[in-house]
């Protein structure tokens, strides 16, 4: 018959796990995973988590006498914590402290298709309408509105000729030749698992030597192109600044 784990191993692996979200919520990588809006959801896991630990524990204490009472003698093997129980706890602090936390880059582009605003498909918790911020203050997100919002984007006075700057991190598109890159940020709704990765196209005479998730800021402004079969506006490049990553690099819709 399977044994029950000792009831101070239940209260350190319940306590454990609720410190270790903790530390996740605090040092901010927990939203390399989630939206910023669970914060308080996590925080009530947390105090929840640690609080049935400490009744785990307060449970065992000593009795007047010296003993300690027996949790539930008649049938206690019917709600022990097994070892499978254990093992679900403890895979993923185990996971979270080999893994160093890290944010979706290039790399995941490869199952990912980047939309720059140009087709008509609709990314579900990311529609909505242009952001009314001066063209400088835009992020990508706020362009890829903008585009959403234009009849013809190679004429339209609100895209072209406008000013920008935006921060993201560099994504070297063959389609687009030696001349050009993207500047990508990815958008979560909820959880990466749902994360679209929304880009600008950068045109730059030396695009090329810009690497993969280097993180830049670009400055620059708006004009008409034709890449790959499309009809865009390209942000053309007047100063491209190495910078480092935003300690939250997703944008949210």
């Amino acid at each position: 018959m399977r044994q029950p784990i000792a009831t101070p191993l239940k209260a350190l692996i319940l306590i454990g796990m609720g410190l270790f979200l903790y530390s996740r919520l605090a040092n901010g990588s927990l939203y390399f995973y989630i939206n910023q809006r669970f914060m308080g959801f996590t925080l009530f896991t947390v105090i929840g988590l640690i609080v049935v630990g400490l009744s785990y524990r307060m449970a065992r204490r000593p009795a007047p006498g010296g003993e300690v009472p027996d949790e539930h003698p008649a049938h206690s093997h019917s709600h022990g914590l097994g070892w499978g129980a254990v093992a679900l706890i403890l895979i993923p602090i185990v996971l979270g402290l080999a893994v160093p936390p890290q944010p979706l880059g290039a790399s995941a582009l490869a199952n990912r298709e980047i939309n720059a605003g140009l087709n008509e498909s609709t990314m579900p918790g990311i529609v909505g309408a242009a952001a009314q911020k001066a063209a400088t203050d835009k992020n990508i997100l706020d362009w890829w509105k903008s585009f959403r919002a234009g009849a013809d984007l190679n004429a339209d006075p609100a895209i072209v000729g406008q000013p920008a700057r935006v921060v993201g991190f560099v994504y070297q598109d063959g389609r687009y030749g030696d001349d050009h890159f993207m500047v990508v940020r990815y958008v979560v709704s909820c959880c990466v698992a749902d994360a679209s990765a929304l880009g600008l196209v950068v045109a730059a005479p030396h695009a090329a030597s810009f690497e993969n998730d280097q993180w830049v800021e670009i400055e620059g402004v708006f004009t008409p192109s034709a890449l790959d079969g499309w009809k865009m506006p390209v942000l053309t490049a007047q100063a491209i600044t190495p910078v480092d990553a935003p300690s939250q690099p997703y944008l949210y819709p």
